[in-house]
C-alpha cells in the first residue's frame, strides 16, 4: 500500500535528520552517559547496547547508568537470566556504573542520552538532571505532561520498538556489530514489544527491518524466541487473570485480582491475550509479591487514550495501543481491595476523577468524542 511505503520513508527520514543532532551532542562533550527507564526489560537493555556501538563510532566510550537495585536483581533473580545474559554480553564492550559511581567520577559538559522512555521520573535520576549541558531522548512511547522538557527528542510514535529505532539509526552510521548477539537483541527487543508482529503497533518500517535482522545480519530468531517464552505456570497465571476480566460494555473490560501473586510480564502477557477482541480499553491489575498491583492497558481500536489513563492512575504511560503504570498500593483486604482498585479505575474512565481534581480539558476519548455517567 502507498501509505505503508509512507510509513517507513518518513520513519527513516526523522531518524537520518536526528543522526546530524546525535552525532554533533557525542563529539562536542567530555563524556557520555546512556540511561533507560527502571525496571529494564528487552527492549531498553537492546537500545542501550545499540546506542553505545554509536558512541565507540564516534570515538566516545559511554558510561551505562543502571540503579545497583536494579544491577543486583538482574544479577541474583532467577527470573531474569535472559536480562542477565544480555547485560552481560553488553558489559563485554562497555563500562555499567551504578548511581554512586556516577556521583563520584561525573564530568563537566556531559550528555545524557535517555533511552525507551521519555519520562524524566522513570529514569534512575529520578529528575535530577542538573548535571548534564545536553539531554537527548529517544523513544517511542506517546509523551504526555511528564515527558522531559528538553529541545532535542526523536520520539516516534508510529513505530514499534526503541529497538527499531537502534536499527535503523546503527544502519544510518553504517555499523555493522562483529557480534551478531546485538542483532539478535534487537529483535528481541522488537519482538517484545509486538508480541512477535502480531500487535497493532507492528508497522510496514518493523517488518522491513525484521527482514533485514534475520536475513541479512542473522540474528538468531530461535535464540529470540527462547528469550520469550514464558513457562508454563507462568503463562497458566496470566490465563487466570484474563479469565477474569468484566466488561463494563462490550468494548470496555477490567480485570483486578488478588488470589495470585504476579509478575509484570504475566499481567502484561494477560492484557495482551485481549487484543484477540475488539476492545477500546482493556486494563489488567494483579497483585505481586511486594502487596502492589501490577497494571497493564491495551487498546486495539485507537479511540481511548489509555496512556493517559495509565497516567492518572499511577504515573503511568505508553502508546494508545499498549500502555502502563507504576505498580499501585491500595489499603484493603480480599475482595474489598479489588473492588476499591476497580472502582478507581472506573472513576477516571467515567471522568469522575477529574470532577474532584481538576477541569475537563482533557477528555478521555481523542477522537472528538467524550464518555460521561
Amino acid at each position: 500500500m502507498e501509505n505503508d511505503g509512507k510509513q517507513s520513508v518518513l520513519v527513516k527520514k526523522k531518524i537520518a535528520e536526528f543522526k546530524e543532532i546525535l552525532t554533533k551532542s557525542v563529539k562536542d562533550c567530555n563524556a557520555v552517559y546512556l540511561v533507560g527507564h527502571k525496571n529494564l526489560d528487552f527492549d531498553a537493555i537492546a537500545s542501550l547496547g545499540a546506542m553505545a556501538l554509536v558512541c565507540k563510532r564516534l570515538k566516545k566510550a559511554p558510561y551505562i547508568v543502571i540503579d545497583q537495585e536494579e544491577l543486583d536483581r538482574i544479577e541474583n533473580d532467577a527470573k531474569k537470566f535472559y536480562e542477565h545474559e544480555m547485560l552481560e554480553k553488553i558489559k563485554e564492550k562497555f563500562v555499567v556504573i551504578n548511581l554512586d559511581d556516577y556521583e563520584n567520577n561525573k564530568q563537566d559538559n556531559s550528555l545524557l542520552i535517555i533511552l525507551d522512555t521519555s519520562k524524566g521520573f522513570m529514569t534512575p535520576f529520578k529528575n535530577n538532571y542538573e548535571d548534564f549541558k545536553k539531554i537527548l531522548v529517544l523513544d517511542h512511547h506517546k509523551p504526555d505532561e511528564n515527558t522531559i522538557k528538553v529541545n532535542n527528542k526523536l520520539i516516534l510514535e508510529s513505530i514499534s520498538s526503541c529497538s527499531e529505532v537502534m536499527y535503523w539509526l546503527l544502519k544510518q552510521y553504517k555499523i555493522t556489530p562483529s557480534d551478531v548477539d546485538y542483532y539478535t537483541f534487537l529483535l528481541i527487543g522488537i519482538n517484545l514489544d509486538t508480541k512477535e508482529l502480531t500487535k497493532s503497533n507492528t508497522m510496514p518500517s518493523t517488518h522491513d527491518c525484521v527482514k533485514e535482522l534475520v536475513e541479512n545480519h542473522g540474528a538468531d530468531k530461535s535464540k529470540a524466541k527462547l528469550f520469550l517464552s514464558p513457562d508454563f505456570e507462568s503463562m497458566k497465571r496470566s490465563y487466570e487473570l484474563f479469565n477474569k476480566a468484566k466488561w463494563l460494555t462490550m468494548r470496555f473490560a477490567i480485570s483486578v485480582d488478588n488470589e495470585e501473586v504476579y509478575t509484570k510480564n504475566e499481567v502484561s502477557v494477560a492484557a495482551d491475550l485481549m487484543e484477540q477482541f475488539v476492545c477500546e480499553a482493556a486494563i489488567f491489575c494483579g497483585k505481586n509479591a511486594d502487596g502492589k498491583y501490577e497494571v497493564s492497558a491495551r487498546s486495539n481500536r485507537g479511540n481511548v487514550d489509555i496512556a493517559y489513563i495509565m497516567n492518572v492512575l499511577n504515573n503511568g504511560g505508553g502508546s494508545m495501543f499498549n500502555a502502563a503504570c507504576e505498580p499501585i498500593y491500595i489499603d484493603g483486604e480480599g475482595p474489598e481491595e479489588n473492588e476499591i482498585l476497580e472502582n478507581k479505575i472506573k472513576d477516571i474512565i467515567y471522568l469522575k476523577e477529574h470532577k474532584k481534581t481538576s477541569s475537563l480539558r482533557k477528555r478521555f476519548y481523542v477522537k472528538g468524542r467524550k464518555i460521561w455517567k
